[in-house]
């Protein structure tokens, strides 16, 4: 009796960890936003000590596998310079481990492109800074893991 193998399946490291970790947060084994600092590394960056000082958070979004938060973007302000400041950083999940992740901003009425950084990154993406005095914002950011892409944009928001 003859079983075909198929040797076209690609498994990704992190796709396996993030399922496992997931499956047993699920079951109550580990938290949802734990992981082994073994597997995934730590990560203690935050986004106020990457933007610098003077930059306070006044928005964020996760980007959520289930019930495990693979990594998070946030918005930052500046109220002496009137700068935003975008960071995605990778979560506990997913620090240590090199993928494609990015953070955007684009301010209204600036005449300015979208600013963004995207690439490999094993902790975090950014940071972005624009001025916005006064204006309108469009910030968001990305991650992708062996479970999937994760975007978020925002609407035009936090005006003033």
């Amino acid at each position: 009796m003859h079983i075909p193998v198929r040797t076209d399946v690609r498994i990704h490291r992190s796709a396996v960890i993030a399922s496992t970790i997931a499956a047993l947060a699920a079951l109550g084994a580990v938290p949802a936003h734990a992981a082994s600092t073994e597997a995934a590394g730590t990560n203690t960056a935050t986004a106020a000590g990457i933007c610098g000082s003077g930059y306070t958070q006044i928005d964020s979004h996760a980007f959520l596998d289930s019930t495990t938060e693979l990594g998070r973007v946030y918005l930052l302000y500046n109220a002496s310079t009137k700068s935003n400041c975008v960071v995605t950083l990778h979560s506990s999940s997913t620090s240590g481990f090199a993928l494609p992740t990015g953070a955007w901003l684009d301010v209204d009425g600036d005449g300015k492109e979208q600013a963004k950084a995207q690439g490999t990154y094993s902790s975090y993406a950014g940071p972005v800074r624009l001025a916005a005095g006064g204006r309108c914002v469009k910030w968001g950011g990305m991650i992708e893991a062996g479970v999937g892409a994760y975007t978020f944009t925002s609407p035009w928001e936090h005006c003033g």
